[in-house]
């Protein structure tokens, strides 16, 4: 009797693993995001070419998708917001979240649905007073400015400047 016990528990241990491992094999965890957002334009070179989620990148680099492919690059650190809407777009569902954009793009809605649009990036910092010696339209916003620039408006335009 204290041996068909001892064969029944360890059946039992035995089945336990094999449904546990069978368990991560049809339903795998979840890749974990790690913070930060992908720069919209390659500044430094890749630490890792290829990947396909950010646990494949060394340290804290995150996986990012652009024209050449998806590859480990050092995250930004910066807030960046969807654009107001100009009118009414597409009324398709393009994405749901900000995962399923690349290129460090955002889910935004358009009006009526969500599609991947480029953020609206806003560095810390304020512009100051404007200038007036500055004329052209050199940025949209704070993205298209170098380093920590803020784009700053001015009587004419536009430009990029040292936050205060």
């Amino acid at each position: 009797m204290m041996g068909s016990r001892r064969y029944a528990i360890g059946a039992l241990v035995l089945l336990f693993g094999t449904a546990m491992h069978s368990y991560r094999v049809f339903h795998p965890e979840e890749p974990t995001t790690k913070p930060g957002q992908c720069p919209r334009f390659l500044t430094h070179f890749p630490s890792r070419l290829g990947c396909t989620c950010d646990q494949d990148c060394p340290e804290n680099d995150k996986c990012c998708t652009y024209q050449c492919g998806s590859i480990c690059v050092h995250p930004e650190f910066v807030k960046a917001e969807c654009p107001r809407p100009k009118g009414i777009g597409s009324c398709e569902e393009k994405c749901t979240d900000d995962s399923d954009c690349c290129c460090g793009t955002k889910c935004c809605s358009n009006g009526c649905g969500h599609e991947c649009t480029v953020p609206k990036i806003i560095k810390p910092g304020y512009c100051g007073l404007w200038s007036t010696n500055e004329c052209g339209d050199f940025c949209r916003d704070d993205g298209y400015c170098p380093d920590d620039q803020k784009c700053c408006p001015s009587f004419c335009g536009h430009f990029c400047k040292d936050p205060i």
